[in-house]
Formats: structure tokens, sequence, C-alpha cells
């Protein structure tokens, strides 16, 4: 049952149903039918969970009140609330209406093509992996699961071969093209795996990168291997990819900011794509959904082409001493050092300075390092960055890791990594940083 709101929406008092993925090719099963009957309208809004692990299960649960009956969905055309990854504290829920899910496919479609096969190797309760479900309802395209989905075992060169094999030869009988949805991590190691990798990626008609930023030096790479990359710009809500290769997708409107949007500033998006707002968060739609238009935590820029550059986030910017400094430009410097495979910068905060940059870094695998040649390193990175960008950029640590702790969405998990320098500065183990 449903009555109209205030707004001429129907208000209902459907109750949001929870579904549980498990990791495997068993979520897949637990997802489709009721995913099919919410996009439908036949059934009601759904809230993809995963079982593992516990705790992100759990919080998720618990900020979007699934299964509540005190707790109905806030609109009847809501189909999925989808969970952000959470990468700067709590998770939210993100309401995604049938006519915003359907607008992104079919602009999809008509930008790639409507008849593909997807290869999916992306969590399925997150933005990426479930809009390769909800173009695959829309478009009838059929899917092949990477046994690595859902963290059910390690992503891994040679198991994401014998996928994508088994995906070409489908296609090679169907004549369908190809494509995949993955993470920049995952493609970088795919490529430093060597053949197998770069082989398997070499088999797409299409390879999109998203959830995070894509280093250009990957990129390059990708380009001169033949490798057909798009790199995609979205977010939950925006019902995942809007933006790719600086191009907005048919209907998607994106304003800056900044003076005739060419100088840098926040980024805005409009369009049918756009979320209907938070889960039980009005006190975020108020600053976040303003006239139809979301308003990101993105800095953007768009170029005399029309094409728009993504050049960090608002909460990227710290204050150094009395200097903005931009920690995504920082990773950006330390990148372009041979010997980097991926790099995360983050700030702490200090009486003196305000905030203080630190950089965390995984060295490439085929590379061995001794404690001098790391602190040779450390001082070539350090005089990297303020040569590029400024003195006060500097990370004031540089710290050698095995690997970074990334979220389930396959972002970097840069509160994580905050949280593990402050506990690493008052164990003793970690410096405090001062002036380089």
């Amino acid at each position: 049952m449903s009555t109209s709101d205030t707004f001429g929406n129907q208000a209902s008092t459907q109750v949001l149903a929870s579904v549980l993925i498990s990791p495997g090719a068993g979520g897949l099963t637990q997802i489709e039918p009721a995913l099919r009957r919410a996009l439908d309208g036949t059934g009601p809004t759904i809230a993809p969970i995963p079982t593992e692990p516990e705790n992100i299960a759990s919080t998720i649960k618990s900020v979007i009140r699934a299964d509540d009956p005190d707790f109905p969905i806030e609109s009847g055309d809501i189909a999925i609330v989808c969970s952000t990854s959470g990468s700067t504290g709590t998770p939210r829920g993100t309401l995604l209406s049938r006519t915003a899910l359907h607008a992104s496919a079919t602009a999809f479609g008509t930008r790639f093509g409507t008849d593909a096969r997807w290869v999916l190797a992306m969590p399925i309760h997150r933005i990426a992996g479930l809009m390769v479900l909800v173009r695959s309802h829309f478009n009838s395209s059929p899917i092949v699961i990477d046994p690595s989905i859902g963290g059910a075992r390690q992503f891994s060169a040679p198991t994401f071969w014998a996928t994508t094999q088994s995906a070409v030869r489908s296609s090679r009988a169907d004549g369908r093209p190809l494509m995949v949805s993955l993470v920049p991590t995952q493609i970088s190691r795919l490529i430093d795996s060597g053949k197998v990798g770069i082989e398997a990626l070499q088999a797409y008609d299409l390879v999109l990168s998203g959830a995070a930023a894509t280093p250009q030096p990957l990129l390059e790479k990708l380009r001169q291997l033949g490798i057909k990359v798009s790199v995609s710009y979205g977010m939950s809500e925006t019902c995942g990819g809007c933006v790719f290769d600086g191009r907005p997708l048919d209907g998607v409107q994106i304003s800056i900011a900044s003076e005739q949007d060419a100088q840098p500033g926040r980024i805005s998006i409009a369009g049918a794509v756009v979320a209907s707002g938070y889960r039980l968060r009005p006190d975020l739609d108020g600053v976040s959904f303003i006239d139809k238009r979301f308003i990101t935590h993105d800095v953007g820029a768009i170029d005399p082409a029309g094409l728009i550059h993504i050049l960090g986030r608002l909460d990227d910017i710290v204050t150094v001493g009395g200097v903005n400094v931009a920690l995504s430009a920082v990773e950006a410097a330390i990148r372009h050092h041979p010997n980097i495979d991926e790099v995360a910068v983050i700030d702490i905060t200090d009486p003196l300075w305000g905030s203080l940059p630190l950089a965390y870094v995984v060295l490439r695998a085929n590379e061995t390092h001794t404690e001098e040649s790391k602190n040779k390193l450390r001082h070539e990175i350090q005089e990297a960055v303020a040569q590029r960008i400024g003195r006060a950029a500097t990370p004031r640590t540089v710290s050698f890791v095995d690997q970074l702790p990334m979220l389930d969405s396959g972002k970097i998990d840069r509160l994580g990594l905050r949280l593990q320098a402050n506990q690493e500065i008052s164990d003793g183990q970690l410096n405090h940083p001062g002036e380089v």
C-alpha cells in the first residue's frame, strides 16, 4: 500500500527487504530474482548486503534499517538501496529509483552498445558490480562470473584469464562484444603479472576502469598494449559511471562551481541518473541533493574541448603551514617514479603545521631494495614532490608496505590508513613527522 506525499511522489509503507549475498557465484543466484522483481516493480525495494565480512554487513543493516517495519522505504519508485563504501566513515544508503537505473542502463547502451556479454569481477552489493546486473537485466546481456567475486578467493591473473577464455568462447559463438568492469588495482595487477594478465585484458572489447582514479602511467601503458580501456567517473549517487573518458552520458549535465566552468571547482551532476537521496538522512539530502542536482565532493574542470577532468576531492585538500595541498596531486607525482607500484598519501593533524602529509608506498614486485636503497628512494620521492608541487606538499614520512588496505569497493581505505598512522606514532613505530 502507498499514498502520495506532498511532493506528488508515491510514499510507500513497504518494508525495505535485505538480500544477503554470499561470496562467489552463489551470490548472483541469491540476488537475481529479487533484483528482477525490484526493477520490474513487481517486488519490494531491495538492499544488497554481503554476508561477509560480518562487521560490514551489520553496519550496513543498522544504517539503512533493512527489514524494519518501523522504517518503510521513502518512495514506491525506489528499486534499490545501494550502500556506499564508507571510505570516509559511516556508509550511506543511496536511494536508486527504477527511473534512474533504467536511464543509466539506456544511456550506457547508447554509448557502448546493448548486446554485450559481461564478465563480472566486482562485488555485487556495490554500485560497480550492481550496475553490471542492472544493464544485464534491461539489455538481456549474459554474464560470466569470475570466481573471485565477493571475496570468495583472491583476484588473480590465471583465474581471470580462465574466466575470460570461457567468455571469449561464448562470444565467438554468438558474436557478442565482451566487456568487463574493474578497479585500477585489479588492472595494474593483471599488467604486472605479465603475458597471462595482459592477454586477458586484450581479449575485451571494452575494459571499464573506475571506482578509483586511474593513474595516468597505467592508462598510457594500457593504450600502448592495445587494450580498449575507458575511464569512468561516477558514484552510487549517479547509478555508477555517468562520465566516460571525460564525456558525460546522454542526459547527464555536469557543472563546475567556478567562473564559466573553466577553472577548477566543485562538481555537481544533474540528469535522470541522479539518486533520489539517502536512506533516512534528510539532513544529508539538504546539502547533497539541491534543485535536482547531486553536489559531489569532487573538484574538476572542463577544458575547451568540453572534456571533464577530475582533479581530486574537496576533502583531499589540506592546509600545511598555511599552504593548500591536494593529496591526490602528491600521489600523482609519486606514481611517476618507475619503482612505485601503488601509493596512498594521507594527512595527520599537527598542532604546528595544521596537517602533515604522509605517504604509504608499495614497490614493484620485481624490485629488490635494501634499507640503504629505500632511504635513497625516500629522498628521491620527497625531492620529486617538492620540485613538482612545492615544499609544503612533501610527505614528511614515506613508509614502504607490502600492500595498501582496500575497501571491498576497490578504493583505498584512507580512514584506516589515518588510524594506522596515528597508532604507529602512538606506539613509537613511526616517529612524529616534522619539517622536511
